[in-house]
């Protein structure tokens, strides 16, 4: 799911990324620690990116780069904009496969100011058509811990997102839902920063939103979203949370790392039940491993690495496509190059 990943790249055309020196190792094309000095915030180089994946899959990233507000981001993206540098933004890494070679560039994670919200009650009286409430989120905010909090305050509307791992940017680009609902129910618009600086806000309706699916603007970075939500029970919203996240529990192998559901469903079926009726639950290659409990989940079950996951992802695929002529298209977003 928001993952995946906020996770979209911002990438300069006509770029290489790295060179070879004469031992055939790779040599970082860019002098990011001088480049990045005006930036302020944690910066850390050569950073392996498994910790930051729900699959706790990932080679090193050039650069990670947290980020604490609107300022030094665009600091951040004049200075790849300038070096042709691409960018990477990294959500919480959920329906994300970082490939063993990692991500060349700057990738960004969205820290501070990025993780804050706030709510804005309706003035009106209700008769007059009051929907409720707006709320200011940014694209860090956890997208879970939002619903939770939101209800709390006894304020419906992002019932189905409970227990969806990832933040509410990669749910923005997912149109991140279950079986409750999706984001489109209850976004108003998105900030947005656009290629060369500026800051727009698009309404929904201009976003392409889809099934697991969006059309933000090419190079653009995700700032926050502006959510409808409206009064309700406290107790019937947490309930219905409750219910749902109880039947994730029952039927996802969340104990173990994984990146959420790998492929959309087809039109008229579920592509988990597709992979179960060929009997490839438990089938394993590597450290990675098709979910007993559910066949459109693959866990890291020893230490797996991004190839044995995609080789899973082939087999199943080809295998699929044989039987029923269906081309599974991927949910998790594969990125990064090859170790």
């Amino acid at each position: 799911m928001f993952g995946n990943s906020l996770m979209h790249s911002v990438l300069p055309e006509n770029r290489t990324s790295r060179g070879l020196n004469t031992s055939g190792d790779a040599v970082m094309k860019w002098d990011l620690p001088t480049l990045l000095q005006p930036v302020q915030g944690r910066k850390r180089f050569h950073q392996p990116l498994a910790r930051y994946s729900s699959f706790r899959i990932g080679g090193p990233a050039d650069a990670l780069v947290l980020v604490e507000d609107i300022e030094n981001l665009k600091t951040l993206q004049a200075i790849a904009r300038e070096h042709d540098i691409p960018l990477f933004i990294l959500g919480g890494g959920s329906n994300l496969l970082i490939r063993d070679g990692g991500i060349r560039g700057i990738v960004i994670a969205m820290r501070g100011t990025f993780r804050t919200y706030q709510v804005e009650p309706c003035t009106d009286e209700p008769a007059n058509g009051c929907p409720g409430a707006e709320v200011q989120a940014g694209v860090g905010c956890s997208l879970s811990r939002l619903a939770m909090q939101l209800a709390q305050q006894s304020w419906s509307g992002l019932e189905f997102a409970y227990g969806i791992p990832g933040t509410l940017g990669g749910a923005m680009i997912m149109n991140a839902g279950t079986h409750l609902g999706d984001l489109s129910q209850v976004l108003i618009s998105a900030r947005v920063l656009l290629p060369h600086g500026r800051v727009d806000v698009i309404p929904s309706r201009d976003l392409g939103l889809r099934y697991r699916g969006s059309s933000y603007p090419a190079a653009s970075i995700i700032l926050g979203a502006t959510l409808q939500v409206w009064r309700g029970d406290r107790d019937t919203i947490e309930s219905t949370m409750r219910e749902s996240n109880e039947r994730r529990q029952r039927t996802q192998p969340l104990w173990l790392p994984n990146a959420g559901s790998i492929f959309k469903n087809p039109p008229g079926t579920a592509a988990a039940r597709l992979i179960d009726e060929l009997g490839l639950k438990g089938t394993r290659m590597g450290g990675a491993m098709i979910s007993p409990v559910h066949a459109n989940f693959l866990v890291n079950v020893d230490r797996a690495k991004a190839t044995d996951v995609e080789a899973l992802i082939q087999l199943i695929r080809t295998r699929v496509y044989e039987a029923y002529g269906i081309e599974l298209e991927p949910e998790v977003r594969i990125v990064g190059e090859e170790g």
